[in-house]
């Protein structure tokens, strides 16, 4: 029986919506090409990069014959995303029900779990195919996403939270901020939706406050200087009021980490973790996080377990990422979660478990780094290959090409297989000055 891989991405941000639109690409939702088997069906925004689905099939061991992909007609947002108006599109259902045939449905797998998945679950009658259909089709992916929803979740299982708060209004805003400006602290605020940290602004008592995990960092050192940058910036930070934000305490020298967890009828079950790395914003992650302390890895693994079995209970099915940062004094803090396949999914679930092996996160190291940049896909393979330093499958060792090659910005994301860290920051190192010469 086939499956029904669904390349669709997060619609609630709109900053990737804009960005997709004008690229024409689609090429953040070509991760779905990882999670290929033999004889699915892909539903793709754009016809997906021929040489890069053969790279990955070639590496996954799927049959690229067996294989159909199915794009619908162009929509309201153009061929770069693939909205819900796209899936619902009648010439659309006929040329999948074709691609489908009579073999029943045995999974619909979105990247996204957007109500529009279960409208297209329902159109073709395969509800059944679709865990936790329900649930999508109320907004239920909204809510797994939402970072306002996450605290108030997160605070009412228990798990550990930065000191801080939702805030409706830009008078809730000032208050809440302001309390933890007067105590000494920088904060970080959060737009709903935004991601990889595009949404968020740091705020500080006084200069010095590198930003991570935010664009800038404005120094705010009374109340007077904060209700003028709310003025300036509540309508930015609130989508013109229509979406809450969020301000917690900013740990200046924490590290970023993650644990994600399946969840299925089942019940929940741990996937992976790693450690993501900015700067300012997210470009690298490394599976499994290097170095971490036994008593926050344990931590990191209940708060997120506790979690996710809220949203379980709820009906979300599917992948949830439970994120959370390291304070330099070993506090583990959880910061937001995500409902849906993230970046980080394919590098540890494939890459890891499916190419390298179910041992990886005891004998290798994982890391991939995006913004290398390269003339073309077919460049930088051959360029790799030239060097000695494409993936071994004896040696189990060598970078991978985790994305296609990103035509918006010229370059290509990449994982280095490695025995150390220190190995895989080494090769990362030899990889970034193959193509000197092109242009950043």
């Amino acid at each position: 029986m086939p499956r029904l891989l669904i390349g669709n991405d997060f619609n609630e941000d709109r900053v990737s919506i804009v960005d997709a639109k004008r690229n024409k690409t689609a090429w953040w939702s070509q991760r779905l090409l990882w999670f290929a088997q033999d004889d699915d069906v892909l539903v793709t925004a754009v016809p997906p990069d021929e040489a890069y689905l053969e790279y990955v099939t070639g590496l996954t061991g799927t049959r690229r014959s067996s294989l159909r992909v199915v794009v619908p007609p162009p929509g309201e947002l153009g061929v770069g995303v693939l909205s819900a108006d796209r899936l619902a599109d009648e010439e659309f259902l006929g040329q999948l029900r074709a691609a489908i045939g009579d073999r029943p449905v045995e999974r619909i797998v979105p990247l996204h779990p957007d109500a529009s998945v279960a409208g297209l679950a329902r159109a073709l009658h395969t509800e059944d195919a679709l865990p936790g259909c329900g649930f999508l089709s109320q907004g239920g992916g909204r809510l797994a996403n939402s970072k306002p929803a996450f605290r108030a979740l997160a605070a009412g299982v228990g798990a550990p939270l930065p000191a801080g708060g939702v805030c409706a209004s830009r008078s809730e805003a000032q208050r809440v901020i302001g309390e933890l400006v007067d105590a000494g602290y920088p904060v970080i605020l959060k737009h709903e939706f935004r991601t990889g940290g595009r949404g968020n602004e740091i705020l500080s008592p006084v200069a010095g406050v590198a930003p991570v995990g935010a664009p800038r960092a404005v120094v705010v050192p009374d109340r007077a200087a904060l209700r003028g940058y709310l003025e300036r910036r509540w309508d930015w930070l609130s989508s013109h009021g229509q979406s809450p934000v969020v301000a917690e305490r900013y740990f200046p020298g924490s590290r970023a980490v993650f644990a994600e967890f399946a969840l299925t009828d089942g019940g929940v079950a741990a996937a992976g973790q790693g450690e993501m790395m900015s700067a300012p914003l997210a470009a690298a992650q490394i599976v499994p996080i290097p170095g971490l302390h036994p008593d926050a890895a344990a931590e990191l693994d209940r708060g997120g377990r506790r979690i996710s079995a809220a949203l379980h209970a709820m009906g979300y099915r599917g992948m949830l990422s439970a994120d959370a940062v390291v304070t330099p004094d070993g506090a583990v803090l959880f910061t937001e979660y995500n409902g849906r396949i993230t970046g980080s999914t394919p590098v540890y679930r494939i890459i890891g478990e499916r190419v390298v092996g179910a041992d990886y996160a005891e004998t290798r190291v994982l890391l991939d780094r995006d913004g290398w940049p390269v003339p073309s896909f077919r460049a930088a393979v051959d360029r790799v290959a030239a060097a000695g330093l494409a993936y071994d499958p004896v040696e189990r060792t060598g970078v991978v090409f985790t994305m296609p090659y990103n035509p918006g910005n010229g370059t290509i994301r990449y994982c280095v297989v490695a025995e150390s860290p220190e190995a895989a920051r080494e090769r990362s190192r030899t990889v970034h000055g193959l193509f000197t010469a092109v242009a950043t």
